[in-house]
C-alpha cells in the first residue's frame, strides 16, 4: 500500500517549515512505500498574499512584540471561527490550495502549522472529503487556534502539552505525547569532543552558542557583548563563542569586526545547515526560546539561558524549560550576565540542567509521529467515493 501524505506547513518563522523538512525525512526513511511531499500552504496563495502573511507576522513579533502577546492572549480564549468578509476572504485566498489538495486525493494532510487546515476546513467538511488531518504543534503549548473539529490527531511534545489541549476540549483519544519533530542528525548520538574536532573549536574551551533565529533580528549585537565581558572576567580561562546571525548578512559584517576579549575564540556564522553539531558542541544555549530551537537543545542535551523570548507561545516554551530545570530565563541583559556568570561559577548546575534537557528530549519525534499516521492510516483505509 502505497500511503500518499501531504506534509503542509506554512512561512511566518522558520520553525514550522523545519518540522515540515523532520517529518519528510522521517517519512522518506520508513519506507518507498510511503510517499510523502512537504510544501508551504501559503506558496498556494497568490504571492502578493504569502508576502504579505509572512513579513506581518515576522514585523509584528520583532517590532512589536507586546502587541503579539496581547494578540495571542486574547484568542486563545475563544474558538477559530470565521464569519462574514474574512471568511469571504479566506475563501479567496485559499480557493487553489484547496482544489490542489483535492485534486491530488492524498491519504493524510500532515500539518505542522495550524493555517494549513484552519484556512480550508469549514470546505473540506462543507465538501465531504475524507482526508484525515494530522496536527504537529511546534511549541510546548498549543494555542486555541489549533483545535478544530477536522483534526483525527494531535501530536504534542510534553504530557503538561496534552493535558492543556484537552482542557480546550479536544478528546484525549485524538492526543499524542511524541515530541516536536527534529531532524534525524539530532538523534545520532555525538560527543562534545568530537563535534568541537569537525567544527575546529578548541577542544578544552568552555562554549558559548548565541543564535539569532532564521532571519537574524533582535538585541543580538548587545547580548554578545554582554556575554562576551562576563568571560573576559572569568578567572582567565579559555572559552568559545559561536554566534549564528542567519541570513542577516549586515549582522554578521559588525560581529566579524566586534572587538572579543584575547581569551575567547570567537566564530561568526550566516545560516547553517549542521546545527546539531554545533549545538552539540556547544556547552549552553544564550537563545530565544523558539519551539523548533528549544526541542532540538534537548535533543543534544543542550541547556539553555533564554533572553527575549516572544509573548505568547515563546514564554509559554520558557515556562516549561525553567520548570523542568533544563535552563534559565534572563530577565534582561544585566540579568543575562548575571546567570552566564552563576552557571560558571558553579559546573554542577550546569550538569543538572543537561540532565532536565535529556528528561523533556524527543529526538525521535519525527519517526515516532509519521509510524502513528502510518498505522492509523492501514487500520483505517479511506472508502474510495
Amino acid at each position: 500500500m502505497n500511503e500518499r501524505l501531504m506534509i503542509l506547513s506554512a512561512s511566518g518563522g522558520s520553525g514550522h517549515l523545519r518540522a515540515g523538512e523532520a517529518l519528510l525525512q522521517a517519512a522518506r526513511q520508513r519506507s518507498s512505500a510511503c510517499l510523502a511531499e512537504h510544501y508551504d500552504c501559503l506558496d498556494f496563495t497568490s504571492r502578493l498574499f504569502k508576502r504579505f502573511y509572512a513579513e506581518s507576522y515576522l514585523h509584528v513579533v520583532n517590532h512589536m512584540p507586546e502587541v503579539w502577546g496581547y494578540l495571542y492572549e486574547r484568542t486563545e480564549a475563544r474558538t477559530a471561527m470565521k464569519k462574514g468578509a474574512l471568511q469571504l476572504f479566506d475563501r479567496l485566498n485559499y480557493r487553489r490550495y484547496l482544489r490542489e489538495i483535492l485534486k491530488r486525493r492524498p491519504d493524510a494532510l500532515v500539518c505542522t502549522h495550524f493555517l494549513a487546515y484552519l484556512s480550508i476546513s469549514e470546505e473540506l467538511r462543507a465538501r465531504g472529503a475524507q482526508i484525515p488531518v494530522f496536527a504537529v504543534t511546534t511549541d510546548f503549548d498549543a494555542h486555541q487556534y489549533w483545535v478544530d473539529p477536522v483534526v483525527m490527531r494531535y501530536y504534542v511534545h510534553t504530557r503538561e502539552s496534552a493535558w492543556q489541549l484537552h482542557a480546550k476540549g479536544v478528546p484525549a483519544e485524538r492526543i499524542r505525547v511524541a515530541g516536536i519533530p527534529v531532524a534525524a542528525a539530532f538523534s545520532k548520538p555525538l560527543l562534545r569532543q568530537t563535534a568541537r574536532r569537525r567544527l575546529e573549536l578548541p577542544p578544552r574551551s568552555f562554549t558559548v552558542l548565541i543564535l539569532a533565529g532564521g532571519a537574524g533580528v533582535g538585541r543580538v549585537e548587545e547580548v554578545v557583548g554582554h556575554v562576551a565581558s562576563v568571560l573576559q572576567h572569568s578567572e582567565r580561562r579559555p572559552f568559545s563563542v559561536a554566534v549564528v546571525c542567519g541570513t542577516n548578512a549586515g549582522l554578521k559584517e559588525r560581529l566579524e569586526r566586534f572587538p572579543f576579549p584575547p581569551n575567547v575564540h570567537a566564530r561568526i556564522l550566516g545560516f547553517v545547515n549542521n546545527m546539531d553539531e554545533w549545538m552539540g558542541a556547544a556547552d549552553v544555549l544564550v537563545s530565544k526560546a523558539g519551539g523548533l530551537t528549544s526541542a532540538e537543545a534537548m535533543a543534544r542535551g543542550l541547556p539553555m539561558i533564554v533572553i527575549d523570548p516572544i509573548p505568547g507561545q515563546e514564554t509559554r516554551n520558557t515556562d516549561i524549560i525553567v520548570e523542568n530545570g533544563a535552563g534559565w530565563k534572563a530577565l534582561n541583559l544585566g540579568n543575562l550576565m548575571y546567570k552566564l556568570m552563576r552557571v560558571l561559577e558553579r559546573p554542577e548546575r550546569l550538569r543538572q540542567a543537561r540532565r532536565a534537557t535529556r528528561q523533556l528530549a524527543q529526538p525521535a519525534a519525527a519517526a515516532t509521529i509519521i509510524a502513528d499516521v502510518l498505522k492509523y492510516l492501514r487500520k483505517n483505509p479511506r472508502k474510495e467515493t
